[in-house]
């Protein structure tokens, strides 16, 4: 059956990776959106870790690659003078 098993790590991570780059733009944007932004994406990344057992790969995936995003994102651009730019 398709569909029958939940996603694993790598799914998550590259899920977190969309998550994190939505908070560093809104971030970016309006504090409190930002703020806003996180706060939903933390709530489902809870979830997955807490809520849905089958679910907690997923959920660590999709932690990591939303913490790396946001980090590097925040690197690149607040860091952009160490770079040359």
């Amino acid at each position: 059956m398709v569909g029958s098993r939940p996603a694993g790590p790598a799914a998550g991570v590259l899920v977190g990776i969309g998550a994190g780059s939505l908070v560093f733009a809104a971030w970016f944007n309006d504090l409190l959106l930002g703020i806003g932004v996180a706060g939903i994406i933390a709530a489902l990344v809870a979830c997955m870790l807490w809520a849905v057992p089958e679910w907690h790969r997923f959920g660590v995936g999709m932690l990591v690659g939303a913490v790396v995003a946001a980090a590097a994102l925040s690197v690149v651009f607040y860091g952009g003078g160490s770079l040359g730019w």
